[in-house]
């Protein structure tokens, strides 16, 4: 066999599987949008626990977006499973951290929590600085850095190569004009990088729980905590998490009695 008909077997191939796949997708994309007007038809049935299986399933073939969980949460706090209804308006919040109706929401479900946990104070340039890096989602903080970064290169190309003196000033005050805004963003990235690898937050699933000082179920209780409450990852040890409160508090719980966000 020639090199040639080799060639032209793998092309074949390649496009056999394009074919293979691609109805695949097709219909599983296909799928992911029944299932989502079909929960949003059950939902305005006033059958809230079907509704909930079906972003459920949605959730299970991989897909996601603020809408589902927006959706789910809705779902679960018509159900009064307020845990799971605050759970997923955070995780709704992490994609379109601008949507007032998710904050809304996610306010309503927090009214029924029984703890009410008081905040650390903070400075107010922190506390200025964490609201505005909490407005931007991680892929919107990227493609903005990416832009700055590509115009700011872009632009100090053509001043290296112009011998214009007009067009190498308005270069210059290209760079500077977007340089400032690539540093101050990139300061933003990084800093929101770090919070979502390192700031793991749950949810407390269960309807209460003892926090204890050691990841023992003999170690000394602690404080009590109710579901719904929003809490700090610190550590884990093998079946224990030890968390932190919004007041500072630390404690031990078992990994089971929380899901992260």
């Amino acid at each position: 066999m020639s090199e040639m008909d080799s060639a032209n077997i793998k092309k074949g191939i390649g496009l056999l599987l394009v074919f293979l796949v691609l109805p695949l997708g097709l219909a599983v994309a296909d799928q992911k949008n029944f299932l989502f007007q079909q929960g949003n038809e059950f939902y305005k049935a006033g059958d809230y626990e079907k509704a909930a299986r079906a972003y459920e399933q949605i959730l299970q073939m991989g897909y996601e977006s603020a809408a589902i969980y927006y959706n789910l949460g809705n779902a679960y706090f018509k159900l009064h499973q307020n845990s799971r209804a605050i759970l997923n308006y955070e995780r709704a919040l992490r994609l379109a951290p601008n949507d007032e109706d998710i904050r809304h929401n996610l306010q309503l479900a927090n009214l029924a929590v029984v703890d009410k946990i008081p905040s650390l104070p903070e400075l107010f340039y922190i506390r200025a600085f964490r609201q505005f890096r909490d407005r931007f989602t991680l892929s919107t903080l990227f493609i903005l850095v990416i832009c700055l970064y590509l115009i700011c290169i872009g632009t100090l190309i053509i001043r290296i190569l112009t011998k214009r003196n007009r067009a190498r000033q308005l270069a210059l005050f290209v760079i500077t004009v977007c340089g400032i805004p690539l540093l101050f963003f990139s300061g933003i990235l990084i800093s929101k990088i770090h919070h979502l690898h390192c700031h793991v937050e749950a949810i407390i699933m269960t309807e209460k729980v003892d926090a204890r000082s050691a990841p023992s179920s003999d170690g000394t209780e602690l404080f009590v905590l109710h579901e719904g409450v929003k809490v700090h990852i610190v550590n884990r040890t093998g079946e224990w998490v030890e968390i932190k409160l919004a007041d500072g508090k630390k404690g031990w719980l078992p990994k089971e009695v929380l899901e992260v966000i």
